[in-house]
């Protein structure tokens, strides 16, 4: 018989990759839930349920919900490319 090769992410087509991605979203979405469900010691018995609740516990200032500005008082990335091409509209 002959063997089965290994078929990697590279060699599927673009829809299965799609496909893949897809169920990987909804299963790091529902990782988070069950995340921020143990920080407030709440027992998670079917995890799947989870998917389409709402991604945050509702308070503002829980590090794994807020916005990471507000948090940690750093600019975001458009932010700093902002001010970076602002420098370079000085130079000139």
């Amino acid at each position: 018989m002959e063997q089965m090769e290994e078929v990697q992410v590279n060699d599927l087509d673009p829809i299965k990759q799609k496909h893949q991605r897809r169920i990987k979203q909804k299963d790091n979405h529902i990782q988070r839930q069950c995340k921020i469900l143990k920080e407030y010691s709440i027992p998670v018995d079917e995890p799947h349920k989870l998917h389409k609740t709402p991604m945050n516990c509702g308070n503002p200032n829980c590090y794994m919900c807020a916005n990471p500005r507000k948090v940690f008082k750093e600019k975001t990335v458009q932010e700093k490319k902002f001010e970076q091409t602002e420098k370079w509209k000085d130079d000139v």
